[in-house]
């Protein structure tokens, strides 16, 4: 079992009917090829969690890698794990207001995690709402 955890920004601001294609086009592949996870998407930024076999998560990765919805992707981790984190989820999906933590969210959708995860997942998230509050307090 491999995971690969990677954070990107949408191209654009995509509106509800375009979110919705997208986890709609995404469940289905990773139905395919039996890829779980998560993604979180603040309409700023995406953080996804997948997990599978490696060849079929490094295949999804180059695929978002080219996908011209995302850029400025960073890939935070590919490891070998032990056990799938997120079993039943074909693409577990949250997406939050801009005002609401990152880390909340992931806080409540890694309740089952092991703890390991679960804590990386939330140093991104909380890395992520550093940044969006430095930004926020530049602009002000």
């Amino acid at each position: 079992m491999y995971c690969l955890v990677y954070m990107s920004s949408p191209s654009h601001q995509m509106n509800p009917v375009e979110v919705q294609a997208l986890l709609r086009r995404a469940k289905h592949n990773n139905d395919r090829d039996d890829i779980t996870g998560i993604l979180i998407h603040d309409r700023r930024r995406y953080l996804q969690y997948l997990e599978g076999g490696q060849a079929e998560v490094e295949a999804t990765f180059a695929r978002i890698s080219v996908d011209s919805r995302h850029h400025a992707i960073i890939r935070l981790h590919g490891l070998t794990i032990d056990r799938r984190q997120f079993p039943g989820w074909a693409m577990a999906s949250k997406i939050t207001r801009p005002d609401n933590s990152l880390k909340s969210c992931v806080e409540r959708l890694t309740q089952d995690c092991d703890t390991q995860v679960a804590d990386q997942l939330l140093k991104f998230a909380e890395a992520r709402d550093r940044a969006a509050f430095e930004q926020a307090a530049r602009l002000d």
